[in-house]
Formats: C-alpha cells, sequence, structure tokens
C-alpha cells in the first residue's frame, strides 16, 4: 500500500509541476515515481512510466523516452496481459513520441488505435491530447478537413468539462488562421497570451508555440503581445536553463520579435526538434531574403528546410518554401499538400488536386490560396482546369463529385 502511495504522490507533485510551467520539478517527480521499487505488475507503476515518457518527449529526451517505453512495455509483457486502458495510454504515448521524431502517419496511426481502444472501454482521458496530435498531424499534412475534424472534437471535450489544456487553444487558434485568416484567430491568441498558467503551460507543452505566437501577433500589429510571449519564454529558460527545447524555443521567439538573424541560428543549430530548428531556418531565410549579397545563402538555407520539411512530413510547410524558392527561379518540384489514396483522378495535377479537395469542402479561392501559399488568380486558374479535366460546371457540381474520393 505504501508504495502505492508514494507512486501516486509523485505522479500528483509531477503533474501539478508539470501544469505550473515546471519541465524540471515533473520530470524529476515523473522519475522517481517510474523508477521507484515498486510491482512491476502494478497499473499505477505503468501509468507512472508512461508518464513519464510523455515529459520526456516534452523536452524531447527522445532517446531517453523511447528506453523508458521499450522497458515499460516489456515489464508490462512480463507481468500478464495489460488492461485495455494501459494498452490504449501505451499506443498514445508511442503515436507522441513518433510524432515528435517525424514520423507523422505512424503517430497518427498509433495515436487513433489508442483512441479506439480507449472508447472501448469508457476513458476519456486520452481524448483531448490525442485530439491535439491528429489536429496537429492533420495541419502539417495540410488535410485541413481532417485538422478541422479534430479541433471541432476539441471543442465538444471542452463542453463537457474535459478539455483544460493550453495545446487544444493553440491549434485551434492554427487550424482557424489557416482557413480563414489570422484576424479570425485574434480573441484566441489574445486569450492564450495573457493567461500566464495557459501560456506557461502552453510553452513547455509544444516547442513551435512561442514563435507562431510571434509570427501571429506581428500579422495583427499587436507588439505588445508578441513581447509578452517573448518574456515570458525567457523566463522559463532562467528558470530551467538545462533543457535545450525551451532555450531554442526562447531564442526563435526572440529572434522574430527582433529580427536578430544571429539568434535564429543559434536557435536552429540547438533545438532539439527537427521541425522547429528547420522552422527556425525558414525564418532565418526570411530575414536575410531582404539583403541582396545573401541571396545564394538564402536559397542554400531553404533548400535545406525543404529536405528537413519532407522528411517529417510537412508537406503544408514543404509547399510554402516550394513556392519561396520559386521566387529564386528555383523549382523543387511540386508538392501534394494532401493525401490521396491511388491515382490521382481525371489526370489532376498535385495542385489541382490540391484545389479540388479545398474547394469541395467549401473554402473560398481566397481561403485556398492561404492555405497552399498561392494568389487566389492562380487558385481560379486552376479551378478552371479542375472543371475542364472533370467536365464540371460549378463549386457544387465539384462538391458532390468529389465525395466520390473522400
Amino acid at each position: 500500500m505504501q508504495r502505492s502511495c508514494d507512486t501516486a504522490g509523485f505522479l500528483r507533485r509531477s503533474a501539478s509541476s508539470w501544469f505550473n510551467g515546471r519541465l524540471d520539478a515533473g520530470l524529476h517527480c515523473a522519475k522517481e515515481a517510474a523508477t521507484g521499487n515498486r510491482r512491476e505488475s502494478d497499473e499505477l507503476s505503468q501509468l507512472a512510466q508512461f508518464w513519464y515518457v510523455g515529459l520526456l518527449i516534452k523536452a524531447r529526451d527522445l532517446d531517453a523516452g523511447r528506453r523508458v517505453l521499450e522497458s515499460a512495455e516489456a515489464a508490462a509483457d512480463r507481468g500478464g496481459a495489460a488492461s485495455d486502458r494501459m494498452t490504449a495510454v501505451a499506443h498514445n504515448v508511442r503515436g507522441s513520441l513518433l510524432f515528435a521524431m517525424g514520423s507523422v502517419d505512424d503517430a497518427m496511426d498509433e495515436i487513433s488505435t489508442g483512441l479506439r481502444i480507449a472508447e472501448r472501454c469508457g476513458d476519456r482521458s486520452l481524448r483531448p491530447p490525442s485530439y491535439v496530435v491528429l489536429a496537429l498531424g492533420a495541419l502539417r499534412r495540410a488535410d485541413m478537413r481532417a485538422c478541422r475534424h479534430f479541433v471541432d472534437k476539441l471543442s465538444d471535450e471542452a463542453l463537457l468539462g474535459y478539455f483544460g489544456q493550453a495545446p487544444g487553444a493553440w491549434v485551434a487558434a492554427q487550424a482557424v488562421e489557416a482557413r480563414s485568416g489570422v484576424e479570425s484567430a485574434a480573441s484566441l491568441i489574445a486569450g492564450i497570451v495573457t493567461n500566464p498558467v495557459v501560456l506557461r503551460q502552453l510553452l513547455v507543452s509544444e516547442p513551435a508555440a512561442a514563435s507562431w505566437l510571434v509570427r501571429a501577433c506581428a500579422k495583427l500589429d499587436a507588439p505588445d503581445l508578441a513581447k509578452a510571449a517573448v518574456e515570458e519564454s525567457a523566463a522559463l529558460v532562467a528558470e530551467q536553463p538545462e533543457f535545450s527545447v525551451i532555450r531554442g524555443s526562447a531564442l526563435h521567439a526572440a529572434g522574430l520579435l527582433e529580427q536578430d538573424a544571429a539568434k535564429l541560428h543559434e536557435a536552429a543549430d540547438i533545438h532539439p526538434d527537427r521541425w522547429c530548428a528547420a522552422s527556425a531556418r525558414e525564418d532565418l531565410a526570411s530575414l536575410l531574403a531582404v539583403r541582396c549579397s545573401e541571396r545564394d545563402r538564402t536559397i542554400r538555407i531553404l533548400e535545406s528546410v525543404l529536405d528537413t520539411y519532407a522528411a517529417v512530413s510537412a508537406t503544408r510547410d514543404s509547399a510554402r518554401v516550394v513556392n519561396k524558392l520559386r521566387e529564386y527561379g528555383v523549382r523543387r518540384g511540386t508538392t501534394r499538400t494532401v493525401e490521396c489514396e491511388g491515382t490521382v483522378p481525371h489526370g489532376l495535377t498535385n495542385t489541382e488536386f490540391a484545389v479540388a479537395e479545398l474547394v469541395s469542402q467549401g473554402h473560398t479561392n481566397n481561403e485556398v490560396g492561404r492555405q497552399l501559399f498561392i494568389s487566389r488568380h492562380t487558385v481560379a486558374f486552376h479551378l478552371k482546369k479542375v472543371f475542364q479535366k472533370m467536365n464540371l460546371t460549378s463549386r457544387v457540381e465539384l462538391a458532390a463529385a468529389w465525395k466520390v474520393f473522400s
């Protein structure tokens, strides 16, 4: 009994520290909970190990996370059949680890499997974190229909009282921005930045959040909000300097706010998250692009960024960089920004397929252009080609015909 009490106590302290933005204390207590002298078959002990893996993922200590996860699964195997709840948690944690490693498709498969098992045993606790990763994965692949579906699921959980997670608000803001522009997400962004608890939890949960907030606030002409996000990021670094993931995120955000190439370069060098490091390099390239003497360097950086985005299945980001390279006369081919099973229908090109998919979902030309990083005139041109190839005359007919491929 005492052993279980010790485990539960460490878990409570770990969760409390974590939700207050203290990754260091959260990890320390999680390790104590996961590695103490307890029965290997005890479900609470298994949960402690999975929680510990989750925080190692947040710290982007992925090798350690993989080792602890393998140990936890081996212990579960020795202890006999795991409960459905622990099986669901294992799938969720494994999916989160795969997502952090850049294996988006595998991550979404694992998390979807965990969700199905959790639904079967009536466990709702995995829903919010699962929907966050699934929405982020869909956004990264530019599958806006799936992204909106999972954001709606998050909203349902919020109404039912199960939400309460800063990452959920952040991914919802990203989805709104992608669909309708950053102005439509202004209240969400302000709510995140002006709530100290939400902001701290978000900044230690999602390494891409600080830079995204600064970028969004710049578009909104809200320098005070951008400054608040940067200052909180810096405060987290001062409190927890041992985490390169926090330090890299803070440098990236500060480099964006201050237009400081040195900080962006350092952020890209030290950030342990591959996607985040590529994002910092992309922002560095944008800063260098205004200098005529840096043209060749800018192209080299963008090509490196494109390779990284492609490696981590970030097709939406790849499409943006492909268009930036075209501005320099560098063609790296087109990137399909939505998924299509099998042969592309009616001989559509990759871009035509992407335009048709988004238009069939009810997006305007402006919204499609924003999501594919092309002008509305280019969208109209591709849409005309889609109509010709599919023998259609209207967006309504396209929406009806496209259901065959959904």
